[in-house]
């Protein structure tokens, strides 16, 4: 009971820090990256196939992506976390039928700055990055190609890039309570 309210009580701290840091000066600015778009459609892993396989396996998934990598190929890149102790990028090509990535413990400071802000968003929301992805593929039908938590407003959401069939791309809010 002891450890369960203080948990609470950190989390509840944490969250009133990087809410009210995020409402200051805005949430950690990200944008999806508009060069791995054209190429979603070689990849036979979805964003939802790859979180759920990573958070199996890595910890509470806080926030996927397609990008390119360093040599200019697809990449499904999905960051995971295990408490705020240990941030992880789970990465590889979702071009083959099996994924498998590989997983690099975050130590840069923007990246840890960010899963922060991602988990404690997360750690306050009713829904997990897999629900918010399939609630937004119930509304714009297409390939999830960008999921990470966000504020719309001043109201915490998840924020879901979708490209549709016709290679539009479609940004939706998706609340997290």
């Amino acid at each position: 009971m002891r450890t369960t309210l203080t948990a609470a009580v950190l989390s509840l701290a944490a969250l009133t820090i990087v809410l009210g840091s995020a409402l200051a000066s805005g949430p950690p600015s990200r944008t999806p990256d508009a060069k791995a778009v054209p190429l979603l459609g070689t990849a036979k892993i979805s964003l939802l196939q790859g979180i759920n396989q990573a958070q199996a396996h890595n910890g509470r998934v806080i926030e996927a992506k397609f990008e390119l990598d360093d040599s200019g190929a697809l990449s499904l890149s999905v960051y995971a976390a295990k408490g705020f102790d240990v941030f992880k990028e789970v990465s590889g090509p979702p071009t083959t039928s099996s994924w498998k990535p590989s997983a690099d413990v975050i130590k840069a400071r923007e990246d840890l700055v960010n899963s922060t802000f991602d988990l404690t968003i997360l750690q306050e929301s009713s829904i997990d990055l897999a629900t918010a992805v399939q609630r937004a593929l119930a509304k714009q039908k297409g390939i999830a190609y960008w999921a990470i938590p966000t504020l719309h407003g001043k109201q915490p959401a998840i924020g879901v890039y979708i490209r549709s069939g016709d290679g539009k791309s479609h940004h939706l809010f998706i609340p997290v309570s």
